[in-house]
């Protein structure tokens, strides 16, 4: 299993999916199926699948946004 840095200004810029699957402790297939359907930010260089940290922020932003709405 791939180490996940707990220091956020470690974070790098731009990681690949792996990547951003173990930061949010869901699994790999999950976060490609949500890439694909274009529910998560994630963008393709060739075949390959990267995110950006500003973009993973604002969506864990909107997604605790959406908890909260849920709850109410």
């Amino acid at each position: 299993m791939r180490k996940v840095e707990t220091d956020w200004h470690r974070v790098p810029v731009i990681f690949d999916l792996s990547y951003a699957a173990a930061l949010l402790g869901i699994s790999l297939d999950c976060i490609h199926k949500l890439a694909q359907q274009g529910r998560f930010p994630a963008f393709k260089v060739g075949k390959l699948w990267r995110v950006r940290k500003d973009d993973l922020t604002a969506y864990i932003e909107r997604q605790t946004l959406l908890e909260g709405s849920d709850s109410a």
